[in-house]
Order: C-alpha cells, then structure tokens, then sequence
C-alpha cells in the first residue's frame, strides 16, 4: 500500500492537497459558540391552583401529578415544589434516553392527571426546552420609573421584528408586567343595588363565553356564521350590561365597578446603573453560529433604533459574542504559540528541512480531521480549541517516528526511495497501534451520559479524527518529501556505492539539528548506563515502580474540586430576604446594594433585579424568581481588579449594610454543567416540623465550620398568613357554601380572574378585585359580601372569624417524598474540605427513625462524574490492552507497556502536588488522556527490541541498542506534547491548568522511567519466556 502511495506520488499529494483544501473550507464555515450545547435531562411541570396554600397545593395538585409521573419508565429524580398557587414539579430522566419520545409521554401521563385535580387549578405547562440561554440581553433604559409602561408599543415592536431575524428561537420582554382588566368592585354600590359579585361575574362570562356558530349551505355556496358585539377594549366590557336585579332593571358593569386596562401588580423590577429599565432577551435557536446570528441581529438593532422614543437609552448587558472573541482570542493565541514551540522544538532536533516537512503535519492533519466534525454535530467552542492544543504536540510524533527511521536508514546506506519505502514500513504498523491505541484512550469520553457528556463530547472525536488524518499523513507525505528532497540532493555516485550497502545496526551517524550532537552524547551516555540497569533488571524494576507508587501517596494531600470558576469578567451577588417579605422591601435591598456596587473601583456598570435572578445568560446559571430574591450582575474591568480578590470584601461589606436575615452571595460564575450550590445537603422524611428541626442543626454544623457562608434551607421561616375559620353552623344557616366564600375572599386578596379579551395577539386576564374601604386588608376581608343560596348576601364577617397565623412557604419533594435542602457557599476552601468536615459532625448526629440525610451539590454531581471516568478509564485500560495483544501476539508484553500508564499517573499526581493544584475533572480527563499518549513510545521501543533480535543481536546489546535508537525520537516528541501543551497550561486559566499539568507532568516523569523501566522488565519478561521454551525443547520466535 506504501509503495503504491509512494510509486503515484502525484496523485497522492493531489489527494492530500484537494482535502487540505475541503478541510479548510469546512474550518472556515464551521458554526462557533463560547460552549458545547448542552441538552438538558429536565423537564417542568408547572400548574396554577389560584388561591391555594402550599399545604393544599401539594394535597390535590403535586401528589396526583407525581403519582402518574413516576409510571414513567427512565427517571431518574422526581422533584417538586408546592407554594401557594403554584405546583412546580422537575422531572430528570437517565441522559441515555430518547428525550423527544420521553417529553412526549410525560405530556400524556400529565394530561391524564388533569381529571384527578380540582376544577379551579388551571391546565398544566410541560416546558422541555430549559437549555436556552441568552443570545444578547438589551436593556432600555430611562430616567423614571413611569417612563417604562408607555414603552410597551416599542417593546412589542421590537420582540415581533427581533424574533423574525434568522436563528433567533424567541424574544422575551423581562421587567414589564402583563396587562389586564381590572374590574375593582364597589361595595357600597353592591350593597345599594342588593347585588353578590356573583351576578357580575355571571355577566361577564355570559357574554364572553361563545361556542363557534358552524356553518350553513345556501344554493351552492358555503357560508361560516359569525357573530359580531365581542369585546375590543376595556370600554366595551365596562358597558356589559348586568341582568337579574330585583326590580327588574338592567346596569351596567361601570355602575358598581371601575373598569380598567392597566398592568399587573409589580413583581420584578430592573436598573441598570440606577436608572430603571427593561430588557429583551433574544435566544438562538439550536445550533445556531453566534457570529452569524449576532451580525443579523446588529443590522435589525440598527434598524429599530432610528425609531427608539426619545429619553430612552439603548445598552446592551450582555453578548455571546463579546464572551467568544475574548475566548477564541486568548485560546487562539495559546494555540498559535503551541504551534510555534512545537515547530521549535522540530527544528532543534531535526534539519531545518525536515523540521519544517515534520511541521507540516500540523496544519495537514487538523484541516483533513474537521472534515467530517461538522457531520457529526460539532461546532467550533472552546472544547474544540482545547483539543486541537491537546493533540498539538502528538500529531508530530507520527512524523517525527517516521522520519528518523527514514534518517536512520539513510545513514545506514539506503537509497533515498529504499529509505523512505522501508523506514516507513518498519514503523507502520507500530504507528498503527500507538495510534489506535490513542484514539483508544480518548474514544469512551464520547459514551459519557448526562450533562458532562455533551461538555466534553468535542474532546474525543477531534481529537481521534487529528490523530487518524496525522497517521495517514505520517505514513505518505513524510516519505514522499523525504524520498524527494533525498533524490534531489543525493549526488549519483553516492547513490551507487550506496545500492549494495545493508543495514548492520540501528543506531548510525550523528543525530541532524541544533541539538543533534547533545542528543547523541546523551544517547551514546544511555547506551552505557542501560547496561548496568538491565544487569539488575529485577532490582530496576521494583525500584522504579516502588518510585511511581510513592507519588500516590501525596493523594491524600491534594484538594479536590469538581470545575473551578469561569474567571470571567462578570460577578453575580445573589440577595434572598426572609421568606414572606413583599416585594417593595427586596426593590429597596436591591436598590440599595446597587448604588453601593457602582461607586466601588474597578466596576465598569451594576445591572440590578429585584425580583427576580438576570436572565440565563451563561450555560451553568438558571433563571431564578420570587418576591424576596434579588440579583446584581457586575461587570468588572479586569485589568483595575480581579473577582478572586475581592469577592470576600465585597460580601463582608454588603452584609454589614443590611440585616443579618438577609443572604447575600457574591459569586462567579462556574465552569462545567449546572449544580448550583456547592455543597447541598438533602433531609428527607414525613413529617414538616421534624424537617424543620433536622434542617436548623444542620445549619448550625455548616455555620461553625469553616469556610462556609450563606448557609440557609430552601424552605426559610414560615410565611405570615391569616387563617379564615368558616363557623360551619352558620354556613349552614344562611346558605352559604365554601366555594363561595373562598371565592368571595380571593376577589379580596389577588383578584379573581372570570373571563379573557383577546387584544390584538394578546389574550389579557379579565380579574375582579374589590376595592380596599381600610389600610388593613382583614377589615376589607370581613366586610365583603358572599352571596347565600336562597338569594342576597351576607358579610363574612358574619360567618367566619379572621385571625393571623403562619404557614410553611413551600414544601419539596424528591421522588415523592418529603425533603428540604440545606445549601452552603464557600469562601477560602474547596467544598471537599467542608464536606469532610461535614461528614465528622454528621456522624456525630443521631436521626429520628424513618428520616435520611444525603449530600447532593457539587460533592454528589463530582462523585458521579468520577465513577463515570473510573469505568471508561478500565474500558480504555482494556482496549488498549487487547489492540497491543492483537500486534505482539502476547499476553504479557502489553501488561509491560502498561506500566508505563501507571508511572505517568504517579508522575501527574507530583505535578499536582507541587503546583498546588486540585484533583477535578479536567485533571482526571488528562490522566485519560496521558494513558493513550505514554503507551505510544512503550509500543514503538517494543517493537525495536524484537526487529533488533530478529536481526541476529543478542537479548542485552537488542534492548540497549533500540533504546539508544528510540532515545532521539522519545525525547522529541515529549518535547513536543510538552510545547504545544505549555501555552495552555501557563496561560490558559483553571479550567485547563490541572490537566496541562497533568499530561505534562505525567510525560516527564514516565519518560525518564520508561527508557530504564520498559527495557528492564522485558530483559525478565524474556528470560522467563526463554527458560520455558528451553524446557519445552523449542525455538523462540519473536513476533
């Protein structure tokens, strides 16, 4: 096959060049983003029950939809939470299921709950689409408050455009309230005209509620009948006339109510730099390209701002695009500087020449690897990038192998064509193998399921596509030139004395390049020293491996961490006030906190929301709503300071301007799939007042060890209530039932919605509410009129009695049962640590029976990743073992090259520890992917060994002259790996340090091991294979 390659050259640098080409194309058009898309396993259930209180919510609403849920095959955490009015339930199922035919089951199993839940609770909403994050966020500001409602009309116009441009999936308007009708009650008037809001509520249904007329046959025409007098406005419903009064007249509604089209009450509000505003958020559809969608967006901006209403100022918080130029620039520039070290690093150990036909084997393998990448659903991001400066330094080494051999053959008297022939074919089915065997070691991390398998997903397939086009690359172009530049410059009369002259040994003249004659001394010192080493193999042996396993013994001394933060240029500062506040209170944190941030150095401008959490605008955030939350989105300029360093002074000094009920958080954002609060606690059992208890003592644990801060539950104090006591005898003596009752005082509370108008596209609420005769809303309670049975009304007063109480705020679930969680933040030390801690003081504590305590957050998001790595790295294990079985035909030589892993991992374990970095899961991605490079060189060695025996050498002088041979090419291509990972791993932030310096560290020390470590077990390996078939009476064969 190489022959032939080699005999058509043409043709085959044809090939090659016309895929370059493609390759390049589809590089140039392929779609990019800060990010892998991240699927999501979640789904919500959300279902409105108006008026009810958490208690009844989860009674009538929670438990019957749950009960049909879990008849769902495949999930995997059934969550929910039950608040007054509102169900929410979360359904996450195991990633390896088909997400679309799995959705569409829970919509059936939820429609057929909805016969098993009260009339009142409204249809629920199954939302599967929970990945969407923000494209762009625009803020309209202005200078008042009461500048934003007339922007309503600009906003509508602006959502209708922005949603037509190309790969947006949907534009929200956030900060301004629905409309809606609002019908406010006289009661005075009621009571004149002897009339129960019953009346008027019948009225306006009647006239609303249609059914469609059909459709009649006249002659031989079709005619639809339609019938005209609907609403159109606020106007048309005021004049709806109220029939049945006791004289027999007729009013209208505007008689006994004032009848307005008028926003819903405020429950999130937003400033941006202290003057209030609005926001659009423009979501990008699935798989959409960021700069593309991002130029279209700009144009359709550009276009509506020439008709922007004046005193209205247009900025924009926040663009995936600003977050990927700064990405693709700091990565590019990381990447560009790998590739200069490893052409370095080329040069010195080759001749210029062959340096730069080495080189080309970097821009060659990465264009004809991304030829297929698209195809297979990847775009360009920044695990991409991480890939490509990953696999920078191994896509030589193909190369580099390839052609010293070819040296080597020329230096021992080989033609140019021969050498290049032959050299290639003595290396490729090893190249083969250590190539194989690579991919082999990256290849499972494209099985891993959930939300980290579709983060680190990019990883293995570029990386195994580079690797493949980089052996094919390796095996025809490096002969090619090789055998082109050799003719061109070999003089004829060398090339006939040359024609009859055979390869005595493997190791001839002096090494070329800058560093060939340092190489040379330091492989002629090898060849001497070796001797000594495989003197004593079995003594070798074991102190080398007694020298890889103490390195494991720092383990203990290394932190661990799941992802370390994004080190962006953004800070959130989440608020959460006790539970029951109203929201004019958080508005005024809010507010307060905001005017604080703006004035402190180094902050560039304060978006804050009250409310309310920003809009999801980075991949691990969720949005995040309620009247006692609030956010403050912070942006920094990082060269004036830095969120490490004043993430602590910045909380201490918020905290000391608010009361200490009040939770702030600052925090960065976090790399690697979502899981909110590092460290979680679950307490799960039946009963609400035991929860409680448990939950305060294990609040009190976090908050003595140190470290932690923001410690709090997800169900907080309870929430004041004021408990209505219907007096069951006089219900039953003025005729007056419950529904009534309960109805009569909703009207009183949050209104009570009885119809819709269609306004345009919008369908808008029609709620009555009544109108407040006292500052103290139970007076008003106890003064409005529910109508009785036989006819009239009667106060409530009459027959129920009003008095404050408390109620629980919210009551979880998970999978069905009972829980609250006790989360904690960190500050100064790894959630690791706390936990441990944790786990002392818990083990300390006695539970009541029928009552559990799990530790969820990062500690049970990170030990699941982990245990996903673990089985992938025995599978990686086995593979590599069976592909090195398969070439040596020998069950015990690829145990041998294995070692090799071993004494790298114990090397990656030292770097670590000496810079002082934390066990995670990029560190243990770069122990996958060290065990696939360091095997590589143990393959080839190994094959050197056998070819040097089957050339007649002896056991002692094959090993130490494959050893001696391989030393040049083992030695530059770590060098290499190590340039093109330096870049990254100097410059390259949190997120990829630990596994740069795993893989470094790693090939350092399995290098300098390797080349005494491997030779010395296989001079045992062999002895004892040597003294079995002496006993047998047979030949050894080396394969």
């Amino acid at each position: 096959m190489i022959s032939k390659l080699l005999k058509f050259r043409k043709v085959t640098l044809l090939f090659f060049f016309m895929a370059v080409l493609l390759g390049f194309v589809n590089i140039a058009t392929l779609k990019q983003r800060e990010n892998p898309e991240i699927e999501l396993t979640q789904a919500l259930v959300t279902t409105v029950y108006p008026g009810a209180s958490p208690e009844k919510v989860e009674q009538f609403v929670t438990r019957p939809l749950e009960e049909k849920i879990k008849e769902m095959s495949g999930i995997s955490v059934l969550s929910s939470t039950s608040s007054a009015n509102v169900s929410t339930i979360t359904v996450e199922v195991k990633p390896e299921l088909d997400l679309k035919r799995t959705w569409d089951t829970l919509r059936q199993k939820v429609q057929s709950a909805v016969s098993d839940l009260p009339e009142e609770a409204h249809q629920p909403v199954v939302n599967d689409d929970l990945s969407k994050i923000a494209e762009q966020i625009l803020h309209f500001v202005v200078e008042r408050p009461e500048q934003l409602e007339p922007l309503r009309p600009t906003m509508d116009l602006w959502k209708k455009q922005l949603a037509t441009v190309e790969g947006v999936s949907n534009v929200e308007i956030v900060g301004l309230p629905e409309q809606e009708v609002a019908i406010t009650l006289d009661a005075d008037k009621l009571d004149t005209f002897r009339l129960p809001w019953g009346v008027i509520a019948q009225a306006l249904t009647n006239k609303h509620d249609r059914v469609p007329l059909g459709t009649v046959d006249k002659g031989n025409k079709q005619y639809y009948v339609n019938m005209t007098g609907e609403w159109k406005s606020a106007d048309d419903i005021a004049a709806t006339e109220i029939y049945g009064l006791p004289n027999g007249k007729t009013l209208k509604i505007k008689d006994v109510a004032d009848v307005q089209l008028r926003p819903k009450k405020q429950e999130a509000s937003i400033l941006h730099n202290g003057k209030p505003a609005l926001d659009l958020v423009i979501n990008a559809e699935k798989g959409a390209d960021i700069p593309a969608l991002q130029k279209r967006i700009e144009k359709k901006v550009q276009e509506l701002s020439a008709k922007l209403p004046a005193g209205v100022k247009l900025e924009s918080l926040f663009t995936q695009q600003e977050s990927l130029n700064h990405l693709f620039a700091d990565l590019g520039r990381e990447l560009l500087i790998g590739i200069l070290a490893v052409i370095v690093v080329c040069s010195l150990g080759l001749t210029f020449g062959t340096s730069l036909i080495v080189a080309l084997a970097i821009p060659v393998s990465i264009t004809i690897g991304f030829i297929p990448v698209e195809m297979m659903g990847i775009d360009l991001n920044q695990i991409t990038i991480v890939a490509i400066v990953i696999v920078l330094g191994i896509l030589v080494d193909d190369a580099i192998v390839v052609n010293d051999n070819i040296q080597r053959r020329l230096q021992l008297g080989d033609d140019p064509g021969k050498a290049s022939l032959e050299g290639s074919r003595d290396v490729a089915i090893s190249i083969l193998t250590a190539t194989i065997a690579t991919a082999a070691a990256f290849l499972p991390l494209f099985f891993l399921k959930g939300n980290i398998g579709s983060f680190i997903r990019p990883l293995p397939v570029v990386i195994s596509l580079t690797l493949a086009a980089s052996m094919a690359m390796s095996l025809t172009i490096i002969p090619i030139f090789r055998q082109w530049v050799g003719e061109r410059g070999r003089k004829p009369q060398a090339a006939a004395s040359s024609e009859h002259t055979a390869p005595t040994n493997l190791v001839a003249a002096p090494a070329p390049g800058l560093l060939g004659k340092p190489i040379q001394r330091l492989s002629t010192f090898y060849g001497k020293q070796i001797h000594a080493f495989l003197r004593r193999p079995l003594l070798t042996g074991i102190v080398a491996l007694l020298l890889g396993t103490s390195a494991f013994g720092l383990l203990p001394l290394l932190g661990v961490q799941y992802f370390p933060p994004a080190e962006k240029d953004e800070l959130l500062i989440d608020f959460k006030l006790p539970t029951g506040r109203v929201f004019a209170e958080t508005d005024y944190t809010i507010r307060k906190a905001a005017s604080w941030m703006e004035q402190q150095p180094g902050v560039k401008f304060v978006s804050a929301y009250a409310g309310r959490s920003a809009p999801r605008f980075y991949y691990s955030e969720m949005e995040r709503t309620g009247t006692n939350i609030g956010q403050l989105f912070v942006k920094i300029d990082p060269k004036a300071i830095h969120t490490k360093e004043v993430i602590n002074t910045w909380r201490e000094q918020l905290q000391s301007m608010f009361p200490a009920e009040v939770e702030i958080t600052p925090r960065e954002l976090e790399q690697g799939p979502p899981v909110g609060a590092p460290i979680a606690v679950r307490i799960s059992g039946s009963e609400l007042g035991e929860l409680h208890q448990i939950s305060s003592d294990v609040q009190e644990m976090l908050k003595k060890i140190p470290g932690t801060v923001s410690v709090s539950d997800d169900v907080g104090t309870d929430m004041n209530s004021i408990e209505v006591q219907p007096d069951p005898a006089k219900l039953s003596l003025f005729g007056v039932n419950d529904k009534d009752l309960s109805m009569t005082l909703r009207i009183a509370t949050e209104g009570l919605t009885v119809t819709e108008l269609q306004k345009g596209e919008d369908l808008l609420d029609v709620t009555m509410y009544a109108q407040a005769k006292t500052v103290d809303p139970v007076e008003t309670m106890k003064k409005m009129y529910v109508p009785m049975q036989k006819g009239g009304t009667i106060a409530v007063r009459e027959v129920a009695d009003l008095r404050n109480s408390s109620v629980i705020k919210t009551i979880h679930h998970r999978n069905q049962t009972r829980t609250i969680i006790v989360r904690s933040y960190t500050q100064d030390r790894l959630a690791d640590e706390i936990v441990k801690d944790l786990k002392v003081e818990l083990g300390k504590y006695t539970l009541p029976t029928g009552y559990t305590v799990e530790l969820g957050g990062e500690n049970e998001e990170r030990n699941g990743a982990f245990a996903s790595i673990g089985k992938l790295s025995i599978i990686v294990i086995l593979l590599i073992y069976i592909i090195m079985v398969m070439q040596f035909y020998s069950l015990s030589i690829p145990l041998l090259i294995l070692s090799t892993v071993y004494l790298a991992a114990g090397g990656a374990v030292i770097g670590l520890y000496l810079t002082h970095s934390p066990i995670g899961f990029m560190a243990l991605m770069g122990l996958v992917s060290l065990s696939g490079i360091v095997v590589r060189n143990g393959i080839i060695l190994i094959e050197f060994i056998e070819q040097a025996m089957e050339r007649g050498l002896e056991l002692y002088e094959a090993v130490a002259e494959a050893g001696k041979a391989r030393l040049r090419p083992i030695l530059l291509t770590m060098a290499t790996a190590i340039g093109g990972l330096l870049p990254m791993t100097i410059m390259g932030g949190n997120l990829w340090r630990p596994m740069g310096i795993t893989i470094i560290s790693g090939l350092i020390y399995s290098t300098m091991l390797t080349l005494i470590v491997v030779p010395s077990l296989f001079v045992i390996l062999q002895r004892w294979r040597m003294k079995r078939a002496a006993k047998a009476g047979k030949t050894l064969h080396h394969h």
